[in-house]
């Protein structure tokens, strides 16, 4: 059955009752009210600063300055306040101000440049606003700016330049996942990912998998991201072993009706190239937006509607995408406000299969890259997948005094994932070549999951002292799962089993003003996950690898139905100067093992086991690194770091070198991942900024036997698969006049050591060893509207991401925005 009844636990349901009491209870109060206006101007010449946020510290009150550089908060209760002005590429300033009851003061504020990384404020990994030269661990910024660069963009396109952060893709929406310091493999696509994220501090990842599929987050409602790298997990929970992505949603500043479209094609492919799937056809793509949004004294919202379409740029690519996202806040007065994040949204999408082969002697694969555009065989062009997602966050905050703030919040979620394989009304036989086949795909055959999320939380945030801020809280969530494969009865072709996961956490965290100069940030983290199932019952593959349907069937106990872990944190910073902060941080985390990794059977082509013994993993992490910013031109960051993994859970080949492969996730004992990453950022004049990164990466299998997926086929069998050693970014963005900017940008991936699913010792047709680069330009061609072009992977490099799947070619972008 489908349906199944929400039952919460007694944790989850005292919190949230506790939850609503205190939203239900706390005073709403009023206050004498006056206002503040003016205006933020540039030190240096004195033109406007376009964006600028103006906030009332300790207080829900601020405004961003205007395309005249002007501003204005009102209904501020009478009093004295701190004034925090930020903006991007400009120094940060706190003013005192006093406002009179009733009265409207008048303060016009000048900022000084600096460079980009140097003027960043930063949540992070202490989950409160901080300075960049106060964060103690390694965090990076993608800006307003860097997001509206292209057209359309989705998240996995905004963060793919990080030092540190690796994305591998097979193409469309089929498969994608975010490596962050070496944290996760390219397995099954995003199963087992050890990278969170979260949307206004609401998480996306699907709970049975972990993963997120990073090229359907639509960014044309995001105002920033963060990306905060290392053990995170003391704060934000299970699976943050690699780090943390958070998106920030946008609400304007006034009424505003914004909207935008683009149009593009895929340029044709070499002439070495003999895929037929691009005789005599260009694939186009195009995508629209449109969306609203308004503030007044008390209430700010936002809405946006996005549709885009993508003929796909090889066989069976092709895309089509419905976004739409609502948020809105409400300021109950100076004190408290209420705010609702939402999104949905669907997508439908061929599933990608890898480029021709042919089954060789011995079950050796003979690749065919020639015919890269094309799929294995005719018999998966009508392989559909789609998504179905869904979003409904509700946080209440209450600043109780200048030393005390509440952050409660309620969220559901709601993920759909489906593949149909076989819209025929004939048996399609897997794999379609060959002495023997797999399994067949009878007519009407698919593959689905389907989730709820109902999870809530309350943080306290507490000034104790001079030297201490507090905080501190507790998380919980039940996931309820329908699913055809992730269950632990034996599946039954199109329907749906049960299984049901609960999570709770603890956690406390204190900031310690050492000194001036010196802080500690001291975390703890307690995290409990179980599962409602005793044993599973699967068919053993491994007996009769080559005669699959002689399987036999095999019931075995759970060992660890629960899972716990106690996740410490010490992290230290110290500003040495004004414009030099080293920092330095352990920290411990751990991953409870996923849905899918528990009960995963069908991976396409290969086949799985589950495994009843299989157990937590955990990671010990290690992190130096100093921020440097010479003058207001040059900034530089550096850090390195050491993850130890302990009973890291890996997918395994149970029958490797043979074929057909049969695998099964495990925990590996021990796995060692080090690695030194840089961003430079240079502004040598106003007009012309440069960022420059890179990072290299040693990721060893330190376990005796070996635990990447067919590891001894490698001719590095303990470099784990899919990490690549070297990675680089560079991007440029001139302002050649006030209406015209230039931009540019490229990355740099090594080929890799070791894969898991075609591996050789000569290393062929192995992913990664690219140079791609993107250029592009925006022309605001009235104060309304602007134009922008984009020529993304300029040289038409060939080269793959994913073991197999080419990557796309040159593509040629033109687009329009316009706000009103």
């Amino acid at each position: 059955m489908e349906t199944r009844y929400f039952r919460m636990f007694p944790p989850v349901r005292s919190l949230l009752t506790a939850l609503i009491l205190t939203i239900l209870f706390l005073p709403l109060q009023a206050h004498a009210a006056g206002g503040l206006k003016g205006s933020v101007t540039d030190k240096t010449d004195g033109e406007p600063v376009i964006g600028a946020s103006v906030m009332l510290e300790n207080t829900t009150l601020g405004a961003a300055s205007d395309f005249d550089g002007n501003y204005a908060i009102q209904n501020i209760p009478a009093g004295t306040y701190n004034l925090k002005i930020t903006g991007i590429g400009y120094a940060q300033q706190t003013k005192n101000v006093t406002i009179a009851d009733g009265q409207t003061a008048t303060l016009n504020l000048q900022l000084g440049q600096t460079t980009i990384m140097a003027s960043e404020v930063i949540i992070g990994a202490a989950l409160y606003e901080q300075d960049r030269l106060d964060v103690p661990v390694t965090t990076s910024v993608v800006t307003t700016e860097e997001i509206r660069e292209e057209p359309n963009p989705s998240l996995d396109q905004v963060i793919e330049n990080i030092p540190g952060v690796n994305v591998t893709r097979s193409s469309g929406y089929s498969a994608a996942t975010v490596q962050i310091r070496g944290s996760n493999t390219f397995q099954g696509g995003g199963i087992g990912t050890r990278v969170n994220a979260f949307y206004d501090g609401f998480p996306i990842n699907s709970p049975e998998t972990g993963g997120i599929v990073w090229t359907n987050v639509n960014m044309n409602a995001a105002d920033k991201v963060e990306v905060v790298k290392g053990a995170a997990s003391t704060l934000y929970g299970s699976a943050a072993m690699g780090g943390v992505v958070n998106v920030f949603g946008s609400l304007p500043d006034k009424f505003e009706v914004k909207g935008g479209a683009s149009l593009g094609f895929y340029d044709a492919t070499p002439d070495s190239d003999q895929s037929v799937y691009r005789d005599g056809y260009t694939p186009w793509l195009w995508n629209t937006y449109i969306g609203i949004g308004d503030k007044t004294d008390k209430f700010n919202y936002s809405l946006l509607y996005t549709h885009s379409e993508d003929d796909g740029y090889r066989d069976n690519s092709q895309t089509q995408l419905n976004d739409i996202k609502f948020k809105a806040r409400y300021d109950i007065d100076a004190s408290q406000y209420l705010q609702l994040t939402s999104y949905y949204n669907e997508t439908e999408a061929g599933y990608v299969s890898t480029w021709p082969y042919d089954l060789g002697p011995g079950g050796t694969f003979i690749a065919h890259p020639e015919y890269a555009y094309d799929l294995a065989d005719d018999v998966y062009t009508d392989d559909i997948v789609t998504r179905k997602n869904m979003l409904v966050g509700l946080n209440y905050v209450n600043l109780l005094s200048d030393n005390m703030s509440l952050d409660s919040r309620i969220y559901y979620t709601r993920n759909e994932y489906r593949i149909d394989y076989n819209p025929t009304d004939i048996v399609q036989q897997f794999p379609p070549f060959g002495p023997f086949y797999i399994y067949n795909r009878l007519p009407g055959e698919f593959n689905s999951n389907k989730s709820d999320r109902y999870g809530a939380g309350i943080k306290f945030d507490w000034r104790a002292s001079q030297q201490h801020r507090l905080l501190f809280g507790i998380d919980g969530n039940i996931v309820d799962l329908a699913s055809t494969q992730y269950r632990p009865d034996l599946p039954v072709l199109n329907e749906f089993g049960d299984i049901q996961e609960k999570n709770i956490a603890l956690f406390v965290q204190d900031e310690f003003k050492m000194t001036d100069r010196l802080t500690a940030l001291l975390s703890l983290r307690y995290d409990w996950s179980g599962i409602d199932a005793d044993e599973v019952t699967y068919k053993d593959y491994s007996i009769h690898p080559t005669e699959p349907w002689l399987a036999p069937e095999v019931t075995e106990s759970i060992s660890n139905q629960s899972v716990d872990a106690i996740s410490p944190r010490l992290a230290l910073n110290f500003k040495a100067t004004d414009d030099l902060s080293f920092r330095a941080s352990v920290g411990k985390s751990f991953r409870a093992p996923t849905l899918s990794e528990r009960f995963v059977r069908d991976a396409g082509l290969f086949v799985g086991n589950p495994n009843p013994a299989l157990d937590k993993e955990t990671m010990t992490g290690y992190e130096i690194g100093f921020f440097k910013n010479f003058s207001d031109k040059v900034s530089l960051d550096v850090a390195g770091y050491i993850n130890d993994y302990d009973n890291l859970i890996e997918s395994r080949n149970l029958n490797a070198p043979d074929f057909p492969v049969i695998f099964m996730y495990e925990n590996i004992s021990k796995a060692r991942i080090w690695g030194i990453e840089t961003s430079l950022n240079i502004r040598p004049t106003n007009t012309l900024n440069f960022g420059l990164g890179y990072a290299y990466m040693n990721a060893k299998d330190k376990s005796s036997d070996g635990g990447a997926l067919a590891g001894s086929q490698n001719p590095e069998p303990d470099w784990l698969a899919y990490r690549p050693e070297h990675t680089a970014s560079l991007s440029a963005t001139w302002h050649a006049t006030s209406r015209l900017a230039l931009n540019t940008n490229g990355r740099y991936v090594s080929k890799y050591k070791s894969v898991s699913t075609y591996p050789n010792l000569e290393r062929e047709n192995y992913p990664g060893d690219f140079i791609v680069f993107n250029a592009g330009a925006k022309y605001q061609a009235t104060d309304n509207v602007k134009v922008s072009f984009l020529c993304k992977n300029i040289t038409n490099e060939q080269y793959e991401e994913g073991e197999w799947f080419r990557a796309p070619g040159r593509s040629f972008i033109l687009g329009f925005d316009f706000v009103y």
